[in-house]
């Protein structure tokens, strides 16, 4: 089971109404939701793996380090949910370093898994994925009902 750790507001429909410069005084729910799910797996003995975005990690390192000691695998969904398509391959870069580099400061283990926000992989990103150190891409997610979700060529 995998899950994606970011807020209600930072989805990708949201951002035509909700600007990112007002996400930090946003009511976050990603905490008490999580630690709900966390209670259920808990409940059932089972893991996944937690796609954790870094600005939730920036400002919940708590919530962050508590699913590590779940037992759960902590991977990166990036920093601040942008679109792979609307970077560039340097903004990419640094978008994914700041989010591994959180979360692997925050729990004291190696990040190796990566999923885009909005499944939204592009094929130049997976080898900067492999030359930063990430052993594997969850973004793929081939569908014809949705129109951002991850295809690679």
């Amino acid at each position: 089971m995998s899950v994606d750790v970011e807020d209600w507001f930072q989805v990708e429909n949201l951002k035509p109404v909700i600007a990112r410069s007002t996400w930090d005084s946003r009511e976050r729910r990603v905490e008490r939701n999580t630690m709900r799910l966390l209670e259920v797996l808990g409940e059932n003995q089972a893991s996944g793996t937690f796609f954790i975005l870094g600005w939730v990690a920036e400002r919940h390192p708590d919530l962050i380090r508590r699913i590590a000691d779940a037992g759960h695998e902590i991977a990166s969904h990036g920093y601040g949910h942008e679109l792979l398509y609307n970077l560039t391959e340097s903004e990419f870069r640094a978008d994914v370093e700041r989010s591994k580099k959180l979360l692997e400061d925050t729990t004291g283990q190696q990040v190796v898994g990566y999923r885009a926000p909005s499944f939204s992989i592009t094929d130049w990103a997976v080898s900067v994925l492999q030359e930063m150190g990430f052993e594997y891409d969850s973004s793929v997610f081939p569908t014809v009902a949705h129109d951002r979700y991850g295809r690679l060529s």
